[in-house]
């Protein structure tokens, strides 16, 4: 059967080892597959493979992301009652393992039941889990491609990301003056306790339209020494404006520059921002027609928002993609499964949507949205 085979895809997937920027086993895995398909592909300077899969009409982009958070070891996953877990080793992977076998089903089906279909791009993509940097670097003027689906986590599989979160990274060094606790303390300057005083902005703001959190800390030397210095990462993930998201920014700076500066130490806070916010348009041709097709079957498509990033984060202000969820629970953990049956409806919904927007690809040029 064809979901035996999904499934299949999808374990032989998680057993490769694969994290940001080592992706060369799941990427050979791939285009071995693809080109023994006869699919064409290449790699672009990023790392990210591309397969193309001709066809009529405007082309559709097929998305998911290679990598994972580490360990991101291959594993051997455990299969009951119709759910894939991880062993307990690591990460199951499948974020975005289930993205990628979903998109190899798809294409194997349309070749095998030869349906009308437009030209397909499947993109995988490197690095998503480290800043979205090979969906940043993908080009898709070559490709002549400006609609897409990207599959990835988020919800319960089929839900669709209606709005994604701008997200950004920071890091803040603190640095003080060290010394032996038992001796005079009147030179010191204690860096951990800097960062204690600062009143920084953190947690759950503005009615949840923002989340501020500090997940790594890192400082001292010694357990018998003042310590002089502390590393701290974070992030902001906000639907907020950008006016809003820069007085986010200055209050974080404005909180450690104070705090060091009242104990006579210094902080240097450097953000990065990896993404925007965005806000998908139901009406946009593709979405409408996977509403559609869930109508079809009964079903009322399901949006919501989202801090999540995905691809979708990066590709969107090129290309009017939309991420639809795999239903991947607990990722990045070892805890982490996800149920397979809802992975075939995924795959039969895809393969319908770009049947029938083949079919409809001149309305969809009169009619861009």
């Amino acid at each position: 059967m064809s979901a035996d085979r999904l499934y299949a895809t999808l374990i032989e997937l998680v057993g490769l080892p694969s994290t940001s920027g080592h992706e060369e086993h799941v990427r050979q895995y791939l285009e071995a597959t693809l080109q023994a398909q006869g699919l064409t592909t290449s790699v672009d300077p990023a790392g990210n493979l591309i397969a193309l899969l001709p066809g009529q009409g405007r082309p559709v982009l097929l998305n998911a992301h290679m990598d994972r958070v580490p360990p991101g070891r291959g594993q051997h996953p455990v299969l009951r009652d119709g759910v894939l877990y991880s062993d307990g080793s690591s990460n199951l992977g499948a974020d975005d393992a289930a993205g990628l076998a979903i998109i190899l089903e798809t294409l194997r089906r349309l070749q095998e039941r030869s349906l009308p279909h437009p030209p397909i791009v499947a993109l995988f993509t490197v690095q998503e889990e480290s800043g979205l940097q090979g969906a940043r670097a993908f080009d898709p003027i070559p490709w002549q491609v400006s609609e897409g689906i990207v599959f990835d986590n988020a919800f319960e599989a089929g839900v669709v990301v209606s709005r994604g979160a701008h997200y950004e990274a920071f890091d803040v060094e603190i640095t003080g003056r060290t010394g032996h606790p038992g001796k005079d303390l009147s030179q010191t300057v204690n860096a951990v306790e800097i960062f204690r005083q600062a009143a920084y902005p953190h947690g759950s703001l503005a009615n949840d339209q923002t989340r501020i959190l500090i997940g790594r800390i890192e400082g001292g030397s010694a357990r018998n020494a003042v310590p002089a210095r502390v590393l701290l990462q974070g992030e902001l993930r906000s639907f907020e404006g950008s006016e809003q998201i820069e007085r986010y920014r200055e209050r974080l700076r404005k909180a450690f520059e104070e705090s060091a500066h009242q104990a006579g130490g210094r902080a240097e806070i450097h953000f990065v921002s990896h993404c925007g916010a965005y806000v998908v348009d139901e009406q946009e041709p593709l979405l409408a027609l996977y509403r559609q097709v869930l109508a079809d079957r009964g079903k009322q498509i399901q949006l919501r928002p989202t801090f999540i990033g995905s691809d979708t984060s990066a590709l969107r202000p090129r290309l009017r993609v939309f991420t639809i969820s795999t239903g991947v629970v607990n990722e990045h953990s070892p805890t982490e499964y996800v149920p397979l049956e809802p992975l075939e409806q995924l795959v039969e919904d895809t393969l319908e949507v770009l049947h029938r927007w083949s079919g409809a690809g001149s309305a969809a040029d009169r009619n861009p949205a």
